[in-house]
């Protein structure tokens, strides 16, 4: 039997010739508008050319791992800038100048001395003390101002410390106004004082002592202390020598004053 073909029938299922151009300019149009989309949102970038951005891709995800590696690295790079600082050299610490003092030079001549000058020891000095010294009685009374003669007398141990204390020689006896200013008033007839002294240059004395005086406590060996420095006395001589620095016994006799003619 034979079957003869039918033609090609379409299906109801399928486009008609119609509508396709249709379907095909519809899909066009939602094509460029996704495109038109996807341009707005910024996710296409352009590359190349001046004033075009760049895509960049940011991971917000990271893994525990990287997070370490980030923190180990950050010291590295602290001591790399470090390294890259320059070093700057510390102050070096300024020192005082020491002073030195300067140089003492010790004379190895001995000095020179005056003529007649007497060098005494610390000992001699010591038993110059006139605290030590024994009161000797007076003696006799001489004429106004007058000790005795001029010679050595007197012996060991009668000056301050045992010094041999030799009688006083006037070279000028003090006058009355020079004594003045120093004696108490009212003195007493026959009333004297003694004192000790040693001899200078220029017929002074100097370092006087009291040793005695009549009456005790009138205060007269005091003033006559006090004065000594305008007394002018000859020094003992040795064998015709000056001697400087030995001790002097000056005793003066102080009398009342000469009344005049008219009772006065």
């Amino acid at each position: 039997m034979n079957v003869e073909a039918q033609p090609f029938a379409p299906s109801r299922y399928g486009a008609s010739k119609r509508d396709r151009p249709r379907a095909i300019v519809l899909a066009a149009a939602v094509c460029f508008a996704l495109a038109a989309i996807v341009v707005r949102m910024g996710d296409y970038i352009e590359f190349g050319g001046e004033g075009k951005g760049q895509l960049t891709a940011v991971n917000l995800s990271q893994d525990k791992g990287e997070e370490k590696k980030a923190e180990r690295k950050q010291p590295e790079k602290k001591k790399a800038v470090a390294q890259k600082q320059p070093v700057q050299p510390q102050p070096e610490p300024v020192r005082q100048a020491v002073k030195i003092p300067p140089r003492v030079i010790v004379p190895t001549e001995s000095p020179t001395l005056p003529p007649g000058f007497i060098v005494m020891s610390r000992k001699d000095f010591a038993a110059a003390d006139i605290g030590k010294m024994a009161k000797a009685a007076p003696p006799a009374a001489g004429g106004a101002g007058d000790s005795g003669s001029g010679g050595a007398s007197a012996g060991v141990g009668e000056g301050p410390g045992g010094a041999v204390l030799y009688a006083a020689q006037w070279y000028r006896e003090p006058r009355d106004a020079e004594l003045a200013p120093y004696l108490p008033a009212g003195r007493a007839p026959g009333s004297w004082a003694m004192i000790a002294c040693r001899t200078i240059q220029d017929y002074h004395v100097e370092d006087c002592r009291e040793l005695g005086e009549s009456p005790p406590g009138s205060g007269l060996a005091r003033a006559l202390r006090q004065a000594a420095w305008q007394f002018l006395v000859r020094p003992p001589r040795v064998d015709g020598k000056p001697q400087l620095g030995t001790w002097v016994r000056i005793r003066f006799d102080f009398r009342q004053p000469a009344k005049d003619s008219d009772g006065r």
